[in-house]
């Protein structure tokens, strides 16, 4: 967990490195909520740090999360199951598809201190090295052809995706518990109450 808290903080770095570059182009603050719209996976690493840190809340706002997550991952199996597939790894979700976050409570994140990679990095200029063809950005910052003037963002953006890879190896050779089923932050509530996955 060293590792992913390391990984965590520079990715907050980085995206602060962006804001002073972008300035108000980067308009993402409380109540702009369109990316916890968005329908996506998280990792066991990332799963273990929202439960743990749900396991810690008060229990009535443990109470609220919990059942969030559950009306949440039932409209999830029916959007994808529309589709006429079961989730797996990996999979995208079917096109257009959207869904407030469990966690988002009056267009704020509640974990947010505990919130995965995706959601402290979406927003600014993202490259990744392994599809190096363009860079992904939020449509309500960057307009598609933006011209992104950053003469550190491919380098930051590998040496970041390079230090996540060491981490989850390190995590499969230690012998991580790793699911069949894909994470989602609402399965991570869930698990709070239970105790769900521990690295």
């Amino acid at each position: 967990m060293q590792g992913y808290e390391q990984i965590r903080e520079a990715w907050d770095e980085e995206f602060a490195r962006n804001r002073e570059i972008h300035g108000e182009r980067i308009r993402c603050r409380a109540g702009c909520s369109d990316c916890c719209h968005q329908l996506f996976q998280i990792t066991e690493i990332e799963a273990a740090e929202i439960i743990r840190g749900v396991a810690s809340m008060p229990e009535t706002k443990r109470g609220r999360l919990q059942a969030a997550s559950r009306v949440y991952l039932e409209r999830r199996r029916a959007l994808v199951a529309a589709r006429g597939e079961p989730e797996a790894w990996g999979s995208l979700p079917p096109p257009g598809s959207r869904l407030a976050c469990p966690a988002l409570e009056g267009g704020v994140c509640t974990i947010y201190e505990h919130r995965p990679l995706i959601c402290r990095k979406f927003g600014i200029p993202l490259w990744n090295p392994d599809r190096p063809g363009r860079v992904y950005a939020c449509e309500l910052n960057f307009r598609e052809g933006d011209e992104i003037e950053d003469g550190e963002l491919i380098q930051i953006h590998t040496e970041l995706h390079e230090a996540w890879k060491v981490v989850q190896r390190g995590y499969n050779e230690s012998g991580g518990y790793r699911d069949a089923e894909p994470y989602t932050v609402a399965r991570a509530i869930q698990e709070s109450l239970t105790g769900g996955v521990v690295p």
